[in-house]
């Protein structure tokens, strides 16, 4: 059990790097708020934003951007957890009323002259937006990913994140693995990888993980329940929490064998992947990156049993744009983006493959951060009934 990550920052802590790029990431806001010209500040509502302009994030708390300062907008339950915050050159931490925290937005507006307020309006309901406009009176002005916009390029401390997240999924894998027996049921097998992970640092899975066997993994979703797990195909599809940040993996195994069928298809699921992989550079369209994979699959002759695109940037939340489909034609990729590539073939009552890694978009292409085997022989476990050691 090698690793217990060092965080970059707590619910109640924060770095001087990690304070350091904040401010970098709320300056990029401020550029991006000045180039749309319509507003003099942005009420951020959205508590993954809050947490990646901050470092700090608490339920139904606010951030509101001016031009030369940002104010954390919350209630006593984070008061004393908001301490270090209070040190931050550029930062003020307000503590209003729970479930008023809109009138302290407008007290701060009308201190600092902020006439024109925009606010989220692709995290906001209709109903939110209404309250906010009756209460604070001022003009609101609707924009959309202004801070997912950020978000896509990840910065060095975010790629690091990810990479802790990647290395303990990884071990917890092995390990759980290790303790895989013939009988034992998705759902507890999903919950041994789940602890595996926690044990090595992680504050929790990054989703639902998924286990499915035999011809469950036709299933691209599959929730796992009480099907035991027998000889045949398993997909297993998990990630962890790191420091806030998520990875994604997955990788389909034969248990003590692989039909025949399942490893036609894996093969060409992987040369998919690979192909994808190495097509991954800045400049190229994410529809196109998606093609890459997807040709290979219809010329097998599998082209409609990959239903799903090819994959998705991933961070502070599992799904996040970018995503490889054949809608993106205009999105092109850039360095800092970690995305997701993931093909699949899935056939029903039979059983499915698919292969995923995490992928950083470099200067030069994309690098692989995780290393976990993924070729065929790698892929075959020699699992025990339970009761045998």
């Amino acid at each position: 059990m090698d690793i217990l990550p060092a965080m970059t920052a707590g619910g109640d802590d924060i770095s001087p790097e990690l304070a350091k790029a904040t401010r970098k990431r709320a300056g990029r806001l401020r550029d991006a708020l000045a180039k749309l010209g319509t507003a003099d500040g942005l009420l951020v509502t959205f508590d993954i934003d809050i947490r990646y302009l901050t470092g700090f994030i608490g339920d139904d708390s606010m951030l509101l951007v001016g031009p030369e300062r940002v104010w954390i907008i919350t209630d006593p339950r984070y008061d004393e957890s908001l301490n270090p915050w209070r040190d931050l050159d550029g930062t003020e931490v307000v503590m209003g009323v729970r479930h008023r925290l809109p009138d302290s937005v407008r007290e701060l507006c009308g201190a600092s002259g902020i006439e024109r307020l925009a606010v989220q309006a692709e995290s906001l309901t209709v109903a939110g937006r209404n309250a906010l406009a009756a209460t604070l009176g001022l003009t609101l002005v609707d924009t959309e990913g202004l801070v997912p916009g950020l978000r896509r390029r990840k910065d060095a401390l975010e790629v690091a994140a990810v990479e802790r997240a990647v290395a303990i999924q990884q071990e917890a894998l092995t390990a759980a693995l290790a303790e895989l027996r013939i009988g034992m049921t998705e759902i507890q097998f999903a919950a041994r990888l789940e602890y595996e992970m926690k044990a090595r640092g992680a504050s929790g899975a990054s989703f639902p993980t998924i286990t499915a066997s035999a011809a469950n993994s036709s299933i691209i979703h599959h929730a796992p329940g009480s099907t035991p797990i027998g000889p045949g195909p398993l997909l297993v599809d998990w990630g962890a929490v790191c420091d806030f940040y998520c990875s994604d993996m997955t990788r389909t195994f034969g248990v003590g064998e692989m039909p025949a069928k399942i490893r036609e298809i894996y093969d060409i699921v992987l040369e998919a992947q690979q192909a994808a992989i190495a097509a991954c550079a800045p400049g190229r369209t994410c529809a196109e990156i998606d093609a890459v994979a997807r040709d290979v699959i219809t010329r097998a002759g599998y082209g409609e049993f990959f239903g799903h695109g090819l994959g998705h940037g991933v961070g502070l939340e599992i799904h996040e744009s970018p995503y490889f489909n054949e809608l993106e034609t205009e999105t092109r990729l850039e360095p800092g983006m970690i995305m997701t590539v993931e093909p699949g073939i899935y056939l029903p009552d039979v059983g499915g493959v698919r292969i995923e890694d995490d992928v950083l978009i470099t200067e030069r292409g994309g690098r692989v951060l995780n290393d976990y085997p993924k070729d065929l022989a790698s892929a075959i476990l020699d699992a025990q009934p339970a009761g045998v050691s």
